[in-house]
């Protein structure tokens, strides 16, 4: 978190307030002839330089060319997100769509978590991204094992968040209807109730001496742990409004929009960025607060939703100039919409 420790007086505070907003709105640096034209703050544009200079000086804004304005820096950012008094109630056209886009795909997760990283990017005009459920939290249910072949069955695994898993699976030499209720069997018993971190990472030990007639298949299924019980890819991660992200001013520049490109191409840094704050309410991490190079131009905006027991993120990605009250509680009411419309689901 940047430091701030300079107590501001409330004229300071107002006009790097207004600075914020007026930067925001015209991607520009702000100076004090607009200022004073804009807001009636009661003093002269003199008096307005001489404010910006000292929030200069203190390093809460920046000056590119000495006949510009000034434009707020990772740390005068950091101050009005702070001030904000309280997380502004989303607009109801805005909480209508949200509630409309997700309704249509009630009965299919995957279809409601692209249904609201697609709506994220479009409320806030920059990038949505919505990371499933971190399903190595969720609790191991069952297993059933379906004969489809004389040597392939698929096996349908199920987690008590209410999701489901199917695997097709394949064997060398036949297996018996009987052999597959018999492993399924001993399987649940065993497994039951374990995270899938849990089974994954023990499951050699738990069915080391399970005994059925020819334990091939047991030995089968204990090989084939990783695919079957992890739940987690790069195919997890939905995004919407890339567009929207790439093409914002500040990433006109060649390389940046090269660089911004590549993150949404390759996927991993915001799959780690967006892993890193699962465990929190809601985080706003400003440029250089961000650790990966990635995102030290940008602000991240994330927060998490519940599907029964485990969590997921989602959040919105972009430049430091963002409209942070409404990306905030944009943010925030998609993840209390979510998760209450899970809990709906299971009910």
């Amino acid at each position: 978190m940047l430091d701030y420790t300079e107590p501001l007086s409330e004229r300071q505070q107002t006009i790097l307030n207004y600075i914020v907003e007026g930067h925001v709105e015209t991607a520009a640096p702000v100076g004090s002839r607009y200022l004073a034209k804009k807001y009636e703050l009661g003093i002269s544009a003199a008096t307005i330089r001489n404010v910006m200079n000292d929030l200069e000086e203190m390093g809460y804004l920046s000056q590119l060319h000495i006949s510009a304005g000034r434009a707020p820096t990772d740390k005068g950012y950091r101050f009005y997100v702070n001030n904000l008094n309280a997380i502004l109630k989303l607009n109801r056209k805005d909480r209508t769509k949200i509630l409309e886009s997700l309704s249509d795909y009630l009965s299919d997760v995957n279809g409601v978590l692209q249904a609201a990283s697609r709506v994220l990017g479009k409320i806030s005009s920059q990038l949505g991204v919505v990371m499933e459920p971190r399903f190595y939290q969720g609790i191991f249910q069952k297993m059933e094992l379906v004969s489809i072949s004389d040597n392939r069955f698929m096996a349908v695994i199920s987690i008590q968040s209410g999701l489901v898993k199917t695997i097709m699976m394949e064997l060398e030499s036949s297996v018996s209807s009987e052999q597959l209720i018999e492993t399924s069997q001993i399987i649940n018993e065993r497994l039951g109730g374990l995270s899938l971190k849990e089974v994954k990472d023990t499951i050699d030990r738990r069915l080391a001496d399970a005994t059925i007639s020819e334990n091939k298949l047991i030995r089968y299924i204990t090989e084939s742990s990783d695919r079957l019980f992890n739940f987690e890819s790069l195919d997890g991660l939905h995004l919407g409004g890339a567009t929207n992200f790439i093409t914002n001013p500040e990433f006109l520049d060649q390389s940046d929009m090269a660089k911004k490109i590549g993150l949404l191409e390759s996927k991993e840094s915001l799959f780690y960025k967006f892993e890193q704050d699962e465990a929190k309410k809601l985080t706003v991490s400003i440029g250089q607060e961000n650790e990966e190079d990635m995102f030290q131009d940008c602000s991240v905006i994330s927060t998490r939703y519940f599907l029964g027991n485990i969590t997921g993120t989602l959040g919105v990605v972009g430049p430091t100039r963002m409209q942070y009250a409404k990306v905030i509680s944009l943010v925030d009411f998609m993840g209390d919409a979510l998760t209450k419309m899970f809990a709906n689901q299971r009910s």
